[in-house]
């Protein structure tokens, strides 16, 4: 019996010794330790709703030179790639035979008229009848006609530029006979490029001539070559749902050529918007969060509905306010309410979102600075 009892007495101190040494790790395992978090700023900044296009760049004026009378080529006058004025002569075609019908027309219309006049003084003297001197004159008429016909013949031998402009690629010789249409060369005009582009009709209401147009193309990295919107089409494309929309872009110094692949981006409107980090958001399901923290160093979930993005930031149409610092690394498991340690790392943001973010600052700083 006495065996039992103490048998009995070693178990309970073992045990008690283990709640003792077992409980205090417990409770220690129960209460858990700060979320390690990074935070970013939001900011407010003006964003512009925009909608994006591709098209094909084209001179303002744009034409293919051609033959208008058939004849041989007896000089052409200009160089490859040249400038060119308006009217400047660039191709003589041999017109022998064309000046001496102009002087042939020219004798028939001289004589038609002294028929004319000779015969208004005979039926003044009741020499001939009235029939006779409308014989004369539709003699006359018709004498006029060709020889304004003989001279247009004649002009259209000397091809002249319709414009002001650069002529491309020559496509004849010195010699070579032409037929009326047969091209000859191009002409651009320059100082500004047009570019056509489809939209979709979604976009209908929120277009207007004069909206700002940023256009870009490869050739030409980091350059965006500024417009406007000219001219919509006045109907909708039925298979499409899209409206053709013409833009004016200015081209300094000319760089830009027709017929070059171009993105387009239409400038809708401008607003101010609050921006937040894109590595900030949180999204489950259908639902975007962002968390932020409290003055108890406590995680606060906010959800949010997104708008805009831009350089790597993203707008927050909805569901936060003010302008609060966002948790952007360590929340990927946090929940609301949870403690965190705020930890100091210049890296939480990207390049592109530094950049942003200094630009925003020093725009605050000038407008600062002018009130």
């Amino acid at each position: 019996m006495g065996r039992v009892i103490t048998g009995a007495v070693v178990l309970l101190a073992i045990a008690a010794a283990a709640w003792w040494l077992l409980a205090p790790q417990e409770t220690q395992r129960g209460q858990r330790p700060p979320t390690a978090v990074n935070l970013a700023p939001s900011i407010e900044r003006d964003l512009v709703d925009q909608v994006e296009a591709v098209g094909t760049s084209r001179a303002a004026q744009a034409v293919v030179v051609l033959a208008e009378v058939p004849g041989r080529v007896a000089k052409i006058h200009f160089q490859q790639g040249q400038q060119v004025t308006r009217g400047a002569l660039l191709v003589s075609l041999d017109d022998r035979n064309a000046r001496a019908e102009l002087a042939r027309s020219e004798a028939e219309y001289q004589r038609a008229q002294d028929d004319f006049r000779r015969g208004q003084q005979l039926v003044e003297k009741r020499a001939i009848s009235e029939s006779e001197v409308d014989t004369f004159r539709t003699t006359l008429e018709s004498a006029r006609a060709n020889r304004d016909a003989a001279r247009a013949n004649l002009n259209d031998h000397a091809i002249r530029a319709p414009f002001a402009g650069v002529v491309g690629l020559r496509q004849v010789d010195g010699g070579a006979y032409l037929q009326t249409g047969d091209a000859i060369t191009t002409l651009d005009s320059q100082g500004h490029i047009e570019v056509d582009f489809q939209v979709p009709e979604r976009y209908l209401a929120r277009l207007a001539v004069g909206l700002p147009v940023l256009a870009s193309n490869d050739a030409f990295a980091g350059t965006r070559f500024e417009g406007a919107i000219s001219h919509l089409d006045s109907r909708v494309n039925s298979n499409s749902r899209t409206l053709t929309v013409r833009a004016r872009l200015n081209n300094p110094g000319d760089r830009m050529l027709p017929g070059q692949f171009l993105r387009i981006t239409v400038q809708l409107a401008r607003r101010s918007a609050l921006l937040v980090p894109e590595q900030a958001i949180i999204t489950q399901g259908a639902q975007s969060y962002v968390f932020t923290v409290d003055n108890d160093n406590k995680a606060v979930r906010h959800p949010v509905t997104l708008g805009g993005r831009r350089d790597g930031w993203v707008e927050i149409s909805s569901g936060l306010s003010g302008q609060p610092d966002v948790i952007v690394n360590g929340h990927s498991r946090l929940g609301s309410g949870q403690s965190v340690n705020v930890i100091d790392n210049p890296e939480a943001l990207l390049p592109g979102q530094r950049a942003l973010l200094e630009k925003n600052q020093a725009d605050d700083q000038e407008e600062s600075a002018a009130a």
